[in-house]
C-alpha cells in the first residue's frame, strides 16, 4: 500500500512565520508538500472554530504558526493564540479526536531552516497518526466541539484568562496555571453534557430518567442541566409521562424571537 500522505493546513502569521515560510523557499530548504497555508495578520486572529472548520472538511492536521513569545507585531497576539489553541486540543480530545492533530508552535522570520523542520516534523507526525476515522458519528462529534467552542462561558474564560492569571479577579484573587486547567476542564466538561442533552430532545420530548439512561449520566445532573437550560428558555416542558415531565427544545423562530 502506498504511504498515507495527510493533507495539512497551516495559518500562518504575516510578521514572522509566513515571512520565514518565504526565507525557507529562497534558501532552498526542504520539506514535505502536504501543507496548504493561509496567511493570517496574527496567530491571535485565528478562532478556534477554524480548526473544527478543517478538521470536519477533510484536513488531517492543523498547524498554527506565529511570533515567538515576545515578539508579537500587536503585542499580545501570540498569547492569545496559544491560550485558545490550548483549549482547543481539550476540547478535541473531549469529543475523542487526537488533540496532536493541533499543533502550535513559533517561528520568526530569520527561522528559515526552522520552518520547514517544523513542517517536516508534522507532516511525519500526521504519516504516524494516519488519516482520522470519519465513522457514523464523526460529523456529530465536530458539531459537539464546534457548539463547546462557540458557548459564552468557554470564549469568556479563555478572553479572560492571562487578567484571572497575572491581576486576578475583582477580589484581586489570582489563580495558577494548574487551577486554571482545572477550571477549564469542568466548563468543556459541562458545556459537553449540556449539548448532548440537547442533541437527544431536538425534535423528540424525553424524560429525565430516559435521557440519564440514554447518556450514562446520573438524575440529578440530566435535572440540573436542564432546569439551567430552562431557565434560559432554551428547553421546555412540553408534558408528562405519568409524573416525570418530558422535556423538548425551545423552538424559536427566525431572529430570534
Amino acid at each position: 500500500m502506498a504511504e498515507f500522505e495527510p493533507k495539512l493546513l497551516g495559518f500562518l502569521c504575516n510578521w514572522c512565520a509566513y515571512a520565514g515560510a518565504d526565507l525557507a523557499g529562497v534558501s532552498r530548504n526542504q520539506y514535505p508538500p502536504n501543507m496548504r497555508v493561509i496567511r493570517v495578520m496574527c496567530s491571535g486572529r485565528i478562532d478556534p472554530l477554524f480548526v473544527l472548520n478543517a478538521l470536519k472538511q477533510g484536513i488531517d492536521g492543523v498547524a498554527v504558526l506565529g511570533c515567538h513569545p515576545g515578539d508579537c507585531h500587536y503585542q499580545t497576539g501570540n498569547y492569545e493564540a496559544e491560550n485558545k489553541m490550548k483549549m482547543t486540543k481539550h476540547v478535541l480530545e473531549k469529543i475523542g479526536i487526537n488533540p496532536e492533530r493541533l499543533y502550535l508552535d513559533w517561528v520568526s522570520a530569520a527561522e528559515g531552516k526552522r520552518f520547514s523542520e517544523v513542517i517536516t516534523n508534522f507532516t511525519e507526525r500526521m504519516r504516524e497518526i494516519g488519516p482520522i476515522k470519519k465513522d457514523k458519528d464523526y460529523e456529530q462529534k465536530i458539531a459537539v466541539g464546534q457548539a463547546i467552542i462557540e458557548s459564552v462561558r468557554i470564549r469568556w474564560l479563555v478572553g479572560k484568562q492571562r487578567e484571572l492569571l497575572e491581576q486576578g479577579n475583582v477580589y484581586n484573587e489570582k489563580i495558577n496555571e494548574d487551577e486554571f486547567k482545572d477550571l477549564i476542564l469542568k466548563n468543556i466538561a459541562i458545556e459537553y453534557d449540556k449539548h448532548r442533552i440537547c442533541s437527544l430532545i431536538i425534535e423528540t420530548p424525553q424524560t429525565v430518567g430516559k435521557i440519564a439512561k440514554e447518556l450514562g449520566m446520573s438524575k440529578s445532573d440530566v435535572s440540573r442541566y436542564l432546569t439551567g437550560l430552562e431557565n434560559l428558555g432554551q428547553v421546555s416542558l412540553i408534558d408528562f409521562e405519568g409524573s416525570a415531565p418530558r422535556y423538548v427544545m425551545t423552538v424559536r423562530s427566525e431572529g430570534g424571537q
